[in-house]
């Protein structure tokens, strides 16, 4: 097969955002799956439409969407038809794709310090085999899906080419942590493009918790420094409760949570679906963030069952001296009555 020179795609950036708004939609995104793929319902959680729209962007037209997927998650997501997929100008529409949705996202109120972005670059123009068309040009398709304008080694290269799946003999996905390439002549787009947003999703809701827990294992190492000097209050004893049980939910929740999605998508063993998602959620490094907040959480564990064992000591050693001191009273006021009353009887 005769490789062209420029080679035709569409773009797809998108980003994904968490907010506490609830956008008013129950248009359900209809996705046509065009691989087969077992009649689950419920495997794949829904997204729904809150807006589609067209805006200009370094003066061409932009298809926009916007999706909401409860509980808090907006997609936005941004698709421009190139001429010339794997050309040097694509790496600034891209950049300008993800100002504009990052912008977009803000509207809905999302959080400005956490969001996740990653852009598809799908081709259908083409006949045959397609790494007929990545072996010519893969300098430029590995350079893309690292963001690195700079002509990356040989070796680079290849590694990053490698991470793929096959289906059909006329298709291929290349996934890597900033951006794939789908490779489909039925463009068959829609489908991936959900698995990596779902896979996005978990990877930003991953990166909060982490936050989160970091941020309470601080506030947790300065309460334990304050018990070791024993200037913690009793009243603290409440706070040590509750953050204990808050940790078991929070271990609870991000477990359920992110399981779940995972369970049902793997559900459907070696289907296409399933695969591809494996392989996302391997090159994002999924497990590797849930390993290290399971590390914070039992760390955190670790310092408030001290917290409490110390507090526990202290209100003992507290205990014993308020009962010294009670007995010490009674007996002065005991022998201050004998002296009372042998002053009285002289």
């Amino acid at each position: 097969m005769v490789v062209n020179s420029t080679v035709k795609g569409t773009l797809v950036s998108f980003l994904v955002g968490i907010t506490e708004l609830s956008p008013d939609t129950s248009e359900i995104v209809d996705i046509k799956k065009i691989k087969s793929s077992p009649s689950y319902p419920d495997v794949i959680p829904k997204q729904m439409v809150v807006k589609v729209e067209k805006r200009k962007i370094d003066g061409q037209m932009v298809d926009f969407l916007v999706k909401f997927c409860p509980p808090g998650v907006v997609i936005v997501e941004a698709s421009i038809d190139l001429e010339n997929i794997l050309g040097d100008h694509v790496f600034d529409i891209k950049r300008s794709l993800i100002i504009e949705c990052r912008a977009i996202l803000w509207e809905y109120h999302c959080n400005p310090y956490f969001d996740e972005e990653y852009s598809v670059y799908c081709v259908s123009d083409y006949k045959g085999d397609p790494e007929n068309v990545i072996s010519e040009r893969k300098d430029s398709i590995a350079g893309l899906l690292k963001t690195e304008r700079m002509p990356l080694d040989e070796e680079e290269i290849n590694t990053t080419l490698k991470f793929n799946i096959k289906y059909l003999k006329d298709d291929i996905t290349i996934v890597d942590w900033d951006g794939a390439f789908v490779f489909d002549p039925r463009g068959d787009f829609a489908s991936n493009i959900e698995l990596f947003e779902i896979a996005n999703l978990q990877l930003l809701k991953l990166r909060v918790l982490e936050h989160e827990v970091e941020e309470r294992l601080e506030k947790a190492a300065r309460l334990l420094q304050r018990t070791t000097r024993r200037k913690i209050p009793w009243l603290k004893s409440r706070e040590i409760r509750h953050s204990l049980r808050e940790i078991t939910q929070i271990r609870t929740e991000s477990i359920l949570e992110s399981e779940a999605t995972e369970r049902n998508i793997k559900l459907i063993g070696d289907w296409y679906s399933a695969r591809l998602f494996d392989l996302i959620t391997k090159k994002l490094h999924l497990e590797t963030w849930k390993a290290n907040i399971n590390k914070t959480l039992d760390a955190l564990e670790d310092i408030y069952s001290m917290i409490s064992e110390n507090f526990s000591m202290s209100f003992s050693t507290t205990l014993e001296f308020i009962i010294t001191f009670g007995w010490f009273i009674l007996l002065v006021g005991y022998f201050s009555l004998f002296f009372l009353e042998v002053f009285y009887k002289r």
